[in-house]
């Protein structure tokens, strides 16, 4: 019996598949990766234009995708306006922002000049205020999800937010002994968690660093 044929899709991705195909790819990057990554500790000498160079390239890339990416988006966003799909006033004011914002930006004006800061002011910190306001409702709605698991975990997290949202009342936060223990609290058990976080992150963020410049892990082919 002969074999089914093999899509062109296939035939594309089975390139990279091959041991010597991969290798000339893998290698590559994972040199490019290495020598940034000795250049960040200060290495110098010929590494330092190397690297130099390497994210030189990368910074355009980046910006050719991102380019790519905005005309792709803007495109889909203006055929949905011009067929008039379901919601597409939402497109129209998505469209009317990215063009306000591309138009500032070509145009040289920054955050400093008058503008700018009061469109600033006018618009985006209300947007940050009612978001942050709106975090309130969004803990009492986990607090009360919780609620019907009924674990120790569940029980923790909610004696925990509920001390947080109490002590934020105006009358309970100016006593003296919340705000003193409300800062033991945020300079000790809060960073130290936060701290913990961080760590934690540091560490994935490496060891997944690595996988990828030793080769285990080859997002650039889509694995």
């Amino acid at each position: 019996m002969s074999s089914p044929p093999v899509s062109s899709t296939e035939q594309k991705t089975s390139l990279f598949r091959q041991p010597v195909r991969l290798f000339l790819v893998t290698v590559p990057a994972g040199v490019a990766g290495f020598l940034v990554l000795i250049d960040s500790f200060g290495a110098g000498g010929v590494i330092q234009p190397l690297a130099f160079l390497l994210i030189n390239w990368a910074a355009v890339l980046v910006a050719l995708a991102l380019v790519v990416g905005l005309v792709s988006v803007a495109g889909s966003h203006v055929m949905r306006v011009l067929r008039q799909k379901e919601d597409w006033g939402y497109s129209l004011v998505l469209l009317a922002a990215m063009f306000a914002v591309i138009g500032i930006g070509v145009s040289g004006v920054t955050l400093a000049e008058e503008p700018v800061r009061r469109f600033f002011h006018a618009v985006y910190e209300p947007l940050t205020s009612s978001l942050l306001a709106l975090l309130a409702f969004f803990s009492l709605s986990t607090i009360i999800r919780a609620l019907h698991q009924r674990t120790r975990e569940n029980l923790v997290i909610i004696a925990v937010a509920l001390v947080v949202l109490v002590t934020q009342i105006p009358p309970v936060a100016s006593l003296p002994l919340v705000t003193e223990t409300m800062q033991w609290l945020d300079q000790y058990i809060a960073l130290a968690g936060a701290r913990g976080l961080l760590i934690g992150a540091a560490v994935g963020t490496l060891v997944a660093t690595m996988r990828v410049l030793l080769g285990f892990d080859q997002p650039y082919l889509d694995r």
